[in-house]
């Protein structure tokens, strides 16, 4: 997402045309608000597949639905037979190229089914603007998932391409569909700033079209910020390089806005508005993103190191990739002065409310992440709520079981040294490997009661430990639990003992 020629993924592969998939888009050719793909095959794929859901979504899209007009040509330019066998899927025999027609996903009303996240999705107008998560534009050949790849674009003039890959003469070259499906693309006439923190090199590129709001000005929120997560993080990023896309819009569909995570870059779609309106939103829905370098970059399991397009495994612990993410990014304000710690209690206290409220907390949390995509995907909300007071939780008691000195932040930083992009875990090993790298006696008997069983947190007795308390109504007329849960709240004692300031010292400050 970065400035063409600014920025480098961290290796540009060499393709060869005998061992690689090349697709091309001529962004000028946009008719019937389609873009046409084409693609060069190496020899001996018979399938391919659009995804039917991707990473970070956590809901069935069926990119497939958005493709029309799929041809197969053999390599004496003779258009063969095609298949359709489902929405996602295409088999031919000894094509040598394709090409067919996609519609864009925020303004294609006539294509039915389920709603697609803009952050997700794609947006085609000429002239203006082009967002392009390249997932819901390419297929890819079915069993060839980690083939070199390579996109050629042809963008229209005056618009310029954002992206955290590199482009050289407008063709962009990764080591496998997965990771050029992760480098989301905007083309636009968009608004740049170019930050460098650490051993990073950081894009932020904004479409406003009304110019309500300048990337400048969304720079000032973020440098706080990301000086915080770099302190955070130990003093380095885990990515050479970051890219910040922003689309702002007047015409949000349903009221529903937000973005999306990838592995060196971040997608938005917000409110076209001032800074003093969208400022304090894009910092915090920024800071849990950003955290996404972390989990699930350079910590995730199999389900995710080798995600399968079509057929999604989901993995048991949503409560580490979206949980301990929304938790740490909460944290790391804290802990960097960004918040004080009563505004901190406030959110959690939000978090715990409404984890009550909206959802059902007697489902175990590693059952519900496994079922997110059917049974309970009502329930996947929970994640951001529940999921964060896991962390809080599991943070809390790692440190008062080490006398402040060890905690999640600490934990997360040994595991993703030890794993990183390329090294996936198993995901029935993990609690297994807490306890391994953490040493505290413990902790897998915590996160089975907590995590895989389905006890309520113990909020109360670990929040004591720093001075805090989960203050609780005594209204015992009132006989709805729910109800009683909404007026509990996370506040500060009046009275801590030198101990529990001490621990909260390491908690706040370490």
């Amino acid at each position: 997402m970065f400035k063409k020629l600014l920025f480098l993924l961290c290796f540009v592969y060499g393709v060869n045309a005998q061992d690689s998939l090349r697709y091309s888009i001529d962004l000028n050719r946009l008719e019937n608000d389609r873009l046409r793909v084409e693609v060069k095959l190496p020899p001996g794929i018979k399938e391919f597949c659009f995804p039917k859901m991707v990473p970070g979504t956590y809901a069935i899209y069926h990119f497939g639905r958005y493709v029309s007009n799929l041809q197969a040509i053999d390599a004496s330019g003779k258009v063969i037979s095609v298949v359709r066998k489902d929405t996602n899927t295409f088999s031919f025999k000894n094509a040598s190229s394709l090409s067919y027609e996609v519609d864009d996903t925020w303004d294609s009303p006539e294509i039915k089914g389920t709603y697609i996240f803009e952050p997700a999705g794609t947006n085609f107008q000429a002239d203006t603007l082009f967002a392009l998560n390249t997932h819901a534009l390419l297929g890819y050949a079915k069993g060839y998932e980690q083939l070199p790849v390579s996109l050629q674009l042809k963008t229209p003039p005056r618009l310029i391409p954002s992206s955290s890959l590199i482009a050289k003469d407008g063709k962009y070259v990764a080591s496998s569909y997965q990771k050029l499906t992760d480098a989301p693309i905007l083309v636009a006439a968009a608004d740049t700033v170019h930050l460098h923190l650490a051993n990073t090199d950081i894009l932020i590129a904004v479409y406003s079209p009304s110019h309500k709001i300048k990337a400048s000005e969304i720079a000032t929120q973020l440098k706080p910020l990301l000086r915080a997560q770099l302190n955070y993080l130990g003093g380095r990023f885990p990515v050479n390089n970051y890219a910040f896309l922003l689309v702002m819009s007047a015409h949000l569909k349903n009221g529903s806005y937000g973005a999306l995570e990838h592995a060196q870059s971040s997608f938005y779609y917000l409110p076209e508005d001032s800074i003093s309106v969208m400022g304090p939103i894009i910092r915090d829905v920024s800071a849990h993103e950003f955290f996404h370098i972390q989990t699930p970059l350079n910590l995730h399991s199999d389900e995710i190191g080798h995600f399968d397009f079509q057929n999604p495994q989901m993995s048991k612990h949503l409560w580490l990739y979206e949980g301990l993410t929304e938790y740490a990014a909460q944290h790391m304000q804290l802990q960097g002065g960004l918040i004080t710690l009563p505004a901190f209690l406030e959110r959690m206290t939000e978090k715990y409310r409404t984890s009550n409220f909206n959802f059902d907390n007697s489902i175990p949390f590693t059952k519900m992440s496994k079922g997110v995509l059917s049974h309970y995907k009502e329930e996947y909300g929970n994640v951001y709520q529940k999921g964060a007071l896991i962390g809080l939780c599991l943070d809390l008691y790692l440190r008062s079981e080490t006398e402040g000195r060890y905690g999640t932040q600490q934990l997360i930083r040994d595991l993703s040294a030890r794993f990183g992009p390329e090294k996936s875990f198993a995901d029935q090993a993990l609690f297994d490997l807490i306890l391994e790298t953490t040493q505290v006696k413990g902790v897998e008997k915590f996160l089975r009661k907590y995590v895989s069983g389905n006890e309520e947190l113990p909020l109360a007795s670990l929040l004591v430990k720093v001075g805090c308390e989960l203050r609780s109504t005594d209204d015992k007329k009132d006989k709805i639990a729910f109800l009683a849960a909404m007026k509990n709240e996370l506040k500060e004692m009046k009275n801590p003992s030198p101990a529990q300031l001490q621990l909260r010292q390491a908690w706040i400050h370490h």
